[in-house]
């Protein structure tokens, strides 16, 4: 689930020039990876300070590729 995050994320990052997947691709890869950290969260396996940050880094990545995307969007489309 988080690999299918991080894909979902780049594939927005190189679409975003299309503007509709802006408002798919980011979403869904932060869902995505919010199951990937409620998985390894439900594993009870204790993880330390990394290992987290590790499993919240999808989330993250989709957050800030979004922001990004809405900010060269709103910049370069002005008229």
């Amino acid at each position: 689930m988080a690999a299918l995050s991080l894909v979902l994320t780049a594939l927005s990052v190189l679409t975003f020039w299309l503007v509709v997947p802006l408002f798919v691709l980011p979403p869904l890869a932060f869902f995505f990876g919010y199951k990937a950290y409620k998985a390894r969260r439900a594993k009870g396996v204790p993880a330390g300070r990394f290992g987290q940050l590790l499993s919240v880094l999808p989330m993250v990545l989709a957050v800030a590729a979004f922001c990004l995307e809405l900010y060269v969007m709103n910049v370069g489309y002005r008229a």
